[in-house]
């Protein structure tokens, strides 16, 4: 091994045994045909393949965030989520966001170890990696995206000619921990590299060695980002790294240090949300999102502050008070391609009205225009009135009148009928959303998404829970 990477890895061990742990089970392979580094598998053992002149290059501690960086791409699972038929470049670049940005938001205490003098080490990245932009939560008011979310909204602005250039206007994923220093090494950060702008010269290319192909990120300045390899690996390969993660884990619940460690706790909690789960997962997941941000104020009558106008008439009214109230928008999508699978439809109820006693729903449906119900001959039909609500009771959804074939738009929903709501709005569709670039962004948006779509779903806006998926 080179002594280079011998005497970080001893750093490392010193920082977070957590960490070392996962390295200790990988191989290290001096590859000058590579620019970089690259993780990969060889003889069923994961193996980092490393350029000697690269990592020279870069001090120690640039170097172990590096090490950190390749290591959460196997915690997360993304090389099992990436999607062969979408853009390539565009998801590996927002799989490499999120990543960069969780570190930089955790530098000061992802390493919870000491030293002699009671400091911690911090994470460090070299300069000029991609980061979420900070436009990004402007636009969205996500501030944690998965990389799904970060990919739809790059190739959206790619498509519309809108470029995102990374020049220190970048966002962190919300946490509590101190973030308001300046970062050196964000100012450093290349102007230049424009990864989804409509002039890019090439923005990646490919590599190829020892049989194997791969994707290195390129800034308009034909200059390499200092960053890590993205290789194809086939599926027994993409076994092996999840062997190495499921052993990380097991060894941090049987070490008690280990298992203290921040970096531990952070990544076990990234794991066990990326991880395929019991379908219950889906549920608690939905749930925690519309708890988070459902809150909403509006004005009601109590009998605790009396009407003054009818009082003096000897009438005791109740007055008109302001109060915070918690409040649902549930909009259903009931067009004869989401009817077929009604068991879909039950399910997203389930979790619903699991929330009755706490929110109040207010039920709109959605088939070739948008309409609130009300009851008709024991069904709820279409209403004719303007601006009336539907407040939902249990098992009302079995009495919705459904199943037009024509097209569902939802525009009359975003663009008309929430205009000047304030409250969490929850949308229950399969997905085939054709007017999807026309709807104006609504925030806080769920949608919660059939089973039965096998294609990706990713919101321009919001956030995106599959039926009977994991998180």
């Amino acid at each position: 091994m080179d002594r280079r990477i011998d005497a970080v890895l001893g750093t490392l061990w010193r920082q977070s045994r957590f960490v070392s742990y996962f390295y200790q089970g990988v191989g290290f392979h001096n590859e000058n045909s590579i620019p970089t580094i690259a993780l990969s598998v060889l003889n069923a053992r994961p193996v980092l393949y490393y350029n000697a002149d690269f990592i020279d290059g870069m001090s120690d501690e640039e170097l172990i965030g590096l090490l950190v960086h390749e290591m959460l791409h196997v915690v997360l699972n993304h090389d099992h989520r990436t999607y062969r038929a979408e853009d390539l470049y565009l998801q590996n670049l927002a799989q490499d966001m999120v990543i960069n940005s969780y570190i930089t938001g955790a530098r000061k205490d992802f390493f919870s170890r000491k030293d002699r003098q009671c400091t911690a080490a911090a994470l460090v990245l070299p300069p000029g990696l991609p980061l979420i932009p900070g436009v990004y939560a402007r636009e969205t008011g996500v501030t944690d995206p998965t990389w799904e979310e970060l990919y739809r909204w790059l190739k959206f602005r790619q498509r519309n000619g809108a470029g995102v250039t990374v020049n220190g206007d970048y966002t962190l994923p919300a946490t509590d921990r101190a973030a308001d220093e300046t970062l050196s090494n964000l100012e450093a950060v290349s102007a230049a590299f424009n990864p989804a702008g409509t002039e890019r010269k090439s923005g990646m290319d490919v590599i190829r060695f020892n049989g194997r192909e791969g994707l290195v990120f390129i800034d308009d300045l034909d200059q390499i980002i200092p960053t890590g390899i993205h290789l194809y690996l086939d599926r027994v390969e993409l076994m092996d790294l999840d062997a190495r993660k499921s052993a990380l884990v097991s060894m941090a619940g049987r070490d008690s240090e280990f298992s203290q460690e921040r970096a531990c706790q952070d990544i076990c909690g990234i794991i066990a949300r990326a991880r395929e789960s019991d379908i219950s997962s889906w549920r608690h997941l939905l749930k925690s999102i519309i708890d988070y941000s459902a809150q909403s104020s509006e004005w009601t009558y109590s009998y605790g502050r009396f009407s003054r106008r009818h009082f003096g008439g000897g009438i005791y009214a109740p007055g008109r008070v302001f109060r915070e109230q918690e409040v649902l928008t549930v909009a259903v999508d009931v067009s004869g391609s989401m009817v077929m699978t009604p068991s879909d439809i039950e399910e997203a109820f389930g979790v619903i009205e699991q929330l009755m006693g706490r929110y109040r729903i207010n039920l709109v449906c959605l088939d070739e225009d948008l309409f609130v119900p009300e009851y008709r001959d024991g069904v709820l039909a279409p209403s004719h009135a303007d601006g009336r609500t539907f407040v939902y009771r249990k098992d009302d959804w079995k009495r919705i009148r459904t199943g037009s074939g024509g097209t569902t738009l939802f525009a009359p929903l975003f663009n008309r009928y929430m205009k000047g709501h304030r409250e969490m709005l929850v949308v229950i569709t399969d997905g085939q959303i054709y007017d999807i670039e026309r709807l104006k962004r609504y925030s806080p948006t769920v949608w919660v998404i059939s089973q039965g779509r096998h294609e990706p779903f990713y919101p321009l806006f919001g956030r995106a829970v599959k039926i009977g998926a994991a998180p």
